[in-house]
């Protein structure tokens, strides 16, 4: 599994989209950061927020990576020569998804890192333990949101055997168009994108699910979907 894994890994970061994604991941965040003029006038709170605010958009990145590393194995037969190295299909299938995991936790905490240190250069204030263990709780349940994001498109790539149509479904969810969705229908709230959004405000949204709640659908979703990939990776001809 090792072999395979590493060979997972290698066909990730060769792959311009994927490396476009993870780089997204990082640099929106750190972007949008640095060109908030939103001043710090209520300390830590309103840093955390800035930072959650900067995570959410950093699962634009999540989404172009996850579809990108499932979906490139439909384009040109790439499956095909996939399968004659591992023929295996729910091993390779466990292997990708292990491999995606290791990299969006990876990349989370990368992300999560650099808006710290931008946010402590822009603002003066003083670190505290305090800070640092709600700054933990907060950061980790967002990494876990992204994680179960990574896994929702990967699974929409695999069901739709196709890199954009994940993107094209997921980016206007994450966009805004959920929200306009959620001024029509409330059931919009129960949407991947829309489940754990009170993850990313400090204060909690009323109009959103409580966030473990939020976590719970949003892993209802992963489950639903990827279980229908697994079977239909498992089952399905390869052209």
């Amino acid at each position: 599994m090792y072999a395979v894994l590493r060979g997972e890994k290698t066909k990730f970061f060769s792959f311009g989209w994927c490396m476009l994604g993870i780089i997204g991941a990082n640099l929106v965040p750190v972007l949008f950061l640095l060109t908030s003029n939103t001043p710090i006038t209520g300390g830590e709170e309103e840093m955390l927020s800035l930072i959650l605010q900067s995570l959410y958009l950093g699962q634009l990145g999540v989404i172009v990576a996850s579809a990108s590393y499932f979906g490139q194995e439909y384009s040109q037969s790439v499956l095909r020569t996939t399968l004659l190295t591992q023929p295996h299909r729910i091993k390779l299938l466990f292997t990708k998804f292990v491999n995606i995991t290791v990299i969006i936790v990876l990349t989370g905490i990368v992300s999560s890192l650099l808006g710290l240190i931008v946010s402590f250069l822009q603002h003066d204030l003083e670190w505290t333990n305090s800070f640092g263990l709600r700054l933990l709780e907060s950061v980790s349940l967002a990494i876990l949101s992204w994680i179960l994001l990574a896994w929702i498109t990967s699974a929409l790539s695999i069901i739709t055997k196709s890199l954009i149509t994940p993107i094209a479904i997921m980016l206007p969810l994450i966009l805004g168009l959920s929200q306009m969705l959620l001024q029509v229908f409330q059931l919009a709230k129960y949407l991947p994108t829309l489940v754990a959004m009170n993850i990313y405000n400090v204060a909690s949204v009323g109009i959103y699910l409580d966030e473990w709640l939020g976590l719970g659908v949003q892993l209802l979703w992963a489950v639903m979907l990827v279980g229908i990939a697994s079977w239909l990776f498992a089952w399905r001809g390869v052209r």
